[in-house]
């Protein structure tokens, strides 16, 4: 008898235990399933945030781009100012001497 009692409080004491084991996995496995869905968010979140990374560093170099064009186009637009001024300076020149000369000629002419 003394054994039977002996067993059947090991068997209530192993259910007992067992029961609080299988609670305490149960818990580990709710806070694995947590720690993984809060894993695949974040991987999800980095990829897209990947994806605008990519993006935007697709923008900045095309934005660069244009930003070599214009300045090329600005350097174009300079050069030809600086020709058009000295045209411009050649131009007042000759008609300073043109007119000098002309000046110079109806005083002459006048003399005479």
């Amino acid at each position: 008898m003394k054994i039977f009692i002996i067993l059947f409080l090991s068997g209530v004491y192993i259910s007992t235990t067992h029961a609080g084991l299988s609670e305490q996995l149960q818990q580990l496995q709710l806070r694995a399933n947590a720690a993984y869905e809060q894993m695949i968010s974040a991987k999800k979140e980095a990829e897209y945030l990947e994806k605008d990374v990519a993006f935007a560093e697709r923008e900045l170099q095309a934005a660069k781009k244009r930003l070599a064009d214009i300045e090329q186009d600005a350097e174009a637009a300079r050069q030809k100012s600086a020709e058009a001024n000295k045209k411009l300076e050649r131009a007042t020149s000759q008609w300073k001497e043109a007119s000098d000369i002309l000046e110079r000629e109806w005083l002459e002419s006048g003399r005479k």
